[in-house]
C-alpha cells in the first residue's frame, strides 16, 4: 500500500534538505513503498554527501596530517561510503516512467469488450482485466514493429491473450458457465453462440 507524501517538507529539515524533498515529490517517480521516514533519510544521505564532495573540492584530495605529513583528505572515505548508500536508495526515488500506451486496435476493441461485459464493476476481475489489456497493448505494439515481432508475438502473445479473453468470457466461444446450464434446459442461449452454432449447421449442410 503507497503512503501520501506530503508536499511541504518538515520544517526540522536545512534550506537544502527542504529544497531536496521538494523536488523529489514535485518528479512523482518514488515507488509506492516509500514513507515520509525514508524521504527524510535519503535527503539526509545525499545532503551529507554533497558536504563530503564539497570539503573535498574546496580542501583537495591529499591534506596535511600534521604528524603524519600529507594524506587522503579523511572525508574522502565518508563520501564513498555516502555515494554507495545514495545508490542502493536512489532506485526508490527515481522509478522510470512508465511507457505510454498509443491507442491501438486490438487494445481499444478489448476494452470495448471488458466494458460490454461489465467486468470494471467486478473488484475480482480487476486483474485479469488488467493482464488482458496489458497483451492486447504489447501485440499492437509488435504490429506497429513490423512483420518479425508480430510472428514473434503469435507464439506467445496472442495465444495467451486468447486464453485471457476466454478465461475472463469475453468471446464468443466462451459462454458463461450459468448460461450453458440453462442452454442445456432450453433456456436462452447467447446471441453470439447462437450465431456459432448456426455457422457450424450450414458448414455441416455444405
Amino acid at each position: 500500500m503507497s503512503t501520501t507524501i506530503p508536499t511541504e517538507p518538515p520544517e526540522r529539515l536545512s534550506d537544502e534538505a527542504a529544497e531536496l524533498w521538494s523536488e523529489i515529490v514535485a518528479r512523482k517517480a518514488m515507488a509506492p513503498t516509500v514513507d515520509p521516514a525514508m524521504l527524510e533519510a535519503y535527503c539526509a544521505l545525499v545532503i551529507r554527501w554533497r558536504e563530503a564532495a564539497r570539503k573535498i573540492a574546496e580542501e583537495g584530495l591529499v591534506v596535511d596530517g600534521e604528524k603524519r605529513g600529507a594524506i587522503v583528505h579523511p572525508a574522502l572515505a565518508a563520501e564513498r561510503s555516502l555515494a554507495e548508500q545514495i545508490r542502493e536508495w536512489a532506485p526508490l526515488f527515481n522509478r522510470p516512467a512508465a511507457a505510454k500506451r498509443k491507442a491501438g486496435p486490438m487494445y481499444d476493441a478489448t476494452k470495448r469488450s471488458i466494458e460490454a461485459a461489465k467486468l470494471p464493476d467486478e473488484p475480482q476481475f480487476e486483474g485479469a482485466t488488467a493482464a488482458v489489456l496489458t497483451l492486447a497493448w504489447l501485440i499492437d505494439e509488435a504490429q506497429r514493429a513490423g512483420l518479425e515481432a508480430i510472428q514473434k508475438a503469435s507464439f506467445v502473445m496472442i495465444p495467451s491473450y486468447l486464453k485471457g479473453c476466454a478465461e475472463l468470457q469475453i468471446t464468443p466461444a466462451s459462454l458463461p458457465g450459468e448460461a450453458r446450464k440453462k442452454a442445456g434446459q432450453g433456456g436462452k442461449v447467447d446471441k453470439f453462440q447462437r450465431s456459432a452454432d448456426n455457422r457450424r449447421g450450414l458448414a455441416a449442410v455444405g
